[in-house]
């Protein structure tokens, strides 16, 4: 065992570890990159993560590197849990601190998962209303926040996190919370790095004119900057500067939630289309009726899933070429049937619809395991590289007619899905990934994706934060004065570069090409 490992071990509840079976195993994500870290962390209390993060910041004044990258379930897409450093695990950090029912308040470490917490919650009748993988973690979900599927619906993360517990680059732990004009300057007369940290990022507020210009529909950076100054000044608050900052500020402990009454089971119909334009005029008759999410899938995808043996039971009739769109509404029982009845009325009498009864009920859950198979079988994997990305509504046909071009030149199939209600999308090529030519494809595909997109007013990180391959196109084209923005605030909170180097910024070209992965991901890729 290497030195820092023996002398962190001596420090710690937890464990450090550096054995190469171990390092493997956190060496990638669900991205296309493979980074293997010097050290694993497995912090069990909030003082285990101080202290990692006390000694990281002390070797990094004497110019010794050693990165932190916090991880939670290992299921970003964007490579930001990964490092050569240490990386800090919170598996063990889910508990739940507190539970109040009554104003529907809880208090958890950032470790736990939304599958877990949820389940403690149900008894309850309460839940966090996120559409997630039920194994991401809390503070995954705040340092990615993604729009998911029912944040046009529910709003995202963002509307149930009250403060958060973070630990900053130098050790200091700190408590988000909303402070007025005369707590704001006791907090920065406080001799502290965390005063420092709230005098200098109000300064760069007041100064810098850029933050008023941030658009509200890319994760690139920190957007959600220009909400820590509110009511005209009269409240500052560090929380929203975290929201998909992917661990590059500080290290999220614990969380306090808002919550939602659990609502009923959502009540769901799927209708075919044969193009895009037949679709697009349901959905947008049908958002009218503020449905919990509009999911719509390119039927090839069902197609491929059917030469797998795991096509939906649903989908009795043979599929054309075309568009199936699947609605949920979870309003009352009652209301959300009136509500299937009125999408219904919206179609033609010869369309393909199937509504949800007690019946079919659970086949209606096999579209999720479609896709999965469609992510899953076959002889190459399907890596997230075009993922999670936004196009406007009033683009969608012509953004589609351009895919086809891009598809043929690179020759690969490039079947759509994802949520209209948000306008985030996916797609996922195969690739062989052991192939040097492939892996320059995904690059060139990457790159001329990119394009297409801004060409249609889309954004490559309109779900989910830049992280690092993303920043390879992205930055590049970004205004300077949008650069020196983030850099001045990731100076600010992280002046010595400890947490997450190469994320929020812009990413090297050869470091990329050096760690994309060669070999497929263990287990399912979702």
């Amino acid at each position: 065992m290497n030195k820092i490992a023996v002398y962190l071990n001596s420090h710690l509840s937890g464990n450090v570890f550096d054995k190469d079976s171990i390092l493997e195993a956190y060496s990638t994500d669900r991205s296309l990159l493979k980074i293997k870290p010097r050290l694993v962390a497995v912090p069990e209390t909030t003082a285990d993560i101080r202290k990692i993060v006390r000694f990281a910041s002390q070797l990094s004044e004497k110019k010794y590197a050693l990165p932190i990258a916090v991880r939670g379930s290992g299921l970003s897409k964007t490579g930001a849990d990964l490092t050569s450093g240490i990386v800090i695990s919170t598996e063990k950090l889910t508990h739940v601190r507190e539970l109040d029912a009554h104003d529907r308040l809880v208090h958890v470490q950032a470790g736990i998962t939304i599958g877990k917490l949820n389940a403690v919650l149900a008894p309850h009748g309460l839940t966090l209303p996120v559409h997630a993988d039920p194994r991401e973690t809390i503070g995954g979900l705040i340092a990615n926040a993604p729009r998911d599927a029912y944040s046009q619906h529910c709003g995202g993360i963002m509307n149930y996190v009250d403060r958060v517990e973070v630990v900053l680059s130098n050790g200091e732990l700190i408590q988000t919370s909303r402070l007025n004009p005369a707590k704001l300057t006791f907090k920065q007369s406080q001799k502290t790095f965390e005063g420092e940290v709230y005098e200098k990022l109000e300064d760069l507020l007041i100064k810098n004119s850029t933050i008023n210009n941030l658009s509200g529909n890319t994760r690139v950076g920190y957007p959600a900057l220009k909400h820590v100054r509110r009511n005209h000044g009269h409240v500052f608050d560090l929380l929203p500067v975290f929201f998909g900052a992917e661990g590059s500020l500080g290290v999220i402990t614990e969380v306090i939630l808002r919550l939602h009454v659990l609502p009923p089971h959502p009540h769901r119909l799927f209708a075919v289309f044969p193009n895009i334009k037949a679709a697009r005029e349901f959905m947008d008759n049908t958002a009218k009726l503020e449905p919990l999410s509009m999911e719509i899938f390119d039927t090839k995808i069902f197609k491929i899933v059917e030469d797998y043996g795991k096509k939906p039971d649903l989908l009795t009739r043979k599929l054309e070429d075309g568009f199936v769109v699947l609605v949920s509404f979870n309003d009352k029982p009652s209301k959300s049937r009136r509500k299937v009845k009125k999408c219904l009325r919206l179609l033609p009498k010869s369309a393909y619809v199937v509504s949800e009864t007690v019946k079919n009920s659970t086949d209606f859950d096999d579209f999720a395991a479609s896709l999965m198979s469609y992510l899953n079988n076959g002889n190459l994997e399907r890596p997230n590289l075009l993922h999670d990305f936004s196009v406007p509504a009033d683009h969608l046909e012509e953004f589609l007619k351009d895919l086809g071009p891009l598809a043929k030149s690179h020759k690969k199939h490039l079947e759509l899905y994802g949520c209209y209600s948000t306008g985030i999308y996916s797609l996922r090529p195969e690739f062989d990934l052991k192939k040097v030519d492939e892996r320059r494809t995904a690059l060139k595909l990457l790159r001329d994706f990119h394009e297409l997109l801004t060409k249609h007013g889309g954004s490559l990180a309109g779900g989910l934060p830049e992280g690092r391959l993303k920043s390879l196109v992205i930055y590049p084209d970004m205004d300077k004065d949008e650069k020196k923005l983030y850099a001045d605030v990731k100076k600010i909170f992280d002046k010595n570069h400890v947490f997450a180097p190469g994320v929020k910024t812009e990413y090297d070209t050869q470091d990329a090409v050096r760690h994309l992965r060669i070999e497929p991901l263990p287990g399912l890729n979702s």
